[in-house]
């Protein structure tokens, strides 16, 4: 059997005579965002994905069920613990790229209301507070995926999801670790130039709350203004301006749509 026919066979089990707001079987919730996420391991955390918070179900069984830790650690990133509201619970799945897939498509499927036989004010409360969380969510994935998309190699530092600033400093760190011409100022170790986009990260984030474009005028600003206070202007030719262009223009593409101010 294979895990995901496992995860199945669990569901069915321990959300047996459950059912949801719209009065059918709780069981065909998780069937659907099973259906509405990609990869094999959110496939399984997307079954499961409510099976620690509404039902007797324990961590230690998942185990016993042989399930990956990966996908153990997602269900858990994406379960709601006792005296957390879904705004605190997010700041945990934010951290899982697989958590953040998985609880995308359960918003989506949340947000449905045609589902339900009648629509209530406290109804229309929690969608509000399921865009938010939605919002929040839109923008871990773009940044768990890119770095995915990246395929760092296994030696270079880890990716742990932080602040906004901190975690577009990592992008663009990364990005210049990969384009970097070699030579002349070879950089010798992953993220050794992290204090170059300490300021240019800053303005990324500003720009991302604002819902602004950054420009690329000011980047390059920032980023030579860094290198002269700190590296004696080490990043100046005309290959590292490039660089940097290219650097830009991919942060460009995975984060600020085209439709920003």
């Amino acid at each position: 059997m294979s895990n995901l026919d496992q995860a199945l066979k669990l569901a069915c089990e321990r959300h047996a005579g459950q059912v949801d707001k719209a009065g059918q079987d709780y069981i065909q919730h998780p069937l659907r965002v099973m259906q509405n996420v990609q990869h094999p391991q959110a496939k399984i955390c997307a079954v499961l994905h409510d099976i620690l918070e509404d039902t007797p179900t324990t961590i230690d069984e998942l185990n016993v069920w042989g399930f990956e830790q990966k996908v153990i650690d997602a269900i858990i990133a994406v379960t709601k613990v006792n005296g957390e509201n879904r705004f605190q619970a997010v700041q945990r799945t934010v951290r899982n790229p697989i958590a953040c897939e998985v609880k995308l498509a359960d918003l989506s499927d949340n947000m449905d209301l045609s589902r339900l036989p009648k629509i209530s004010a406290k109804d229309l409360i929690r969608y509000k507070q399921y865009q938010k969380v939605q919002e929040i969510l839109k923008e871990a994935y773009a940044i768990h995926q890119h770095v995915n998309a990246l395929d760092l190699d296994a030696e270079y530092p880890k990716f742990e999801y932080g602040s906004m600033r901190f975690n577009f400093q990592y992008l663009l760190n990364a990005l210049f670790d990969q384009l970097h011409p070699l030579g002349g100022n070879q950089i010798g170790s992953p993220q050794e130039w992290w204090i170059l986009f300490e300021d240019a990260s800053e303005y990324f984030a500003y720009c991302k709350r604002k819902k602004l474009r950054p420009s690329p005028k000011h980047f390059i600003q920032l980023f030579n203004s860094t290198d002269r206070d700190f590296f004696g202007s080490s990043f100046q030719t005309l290959a590292d301006q490039d660089v940097l262009m290219d650097v830009y223009n991919n942060l460009l593409s995975h984060h600020f749509t085209k439709d920003i101010a």
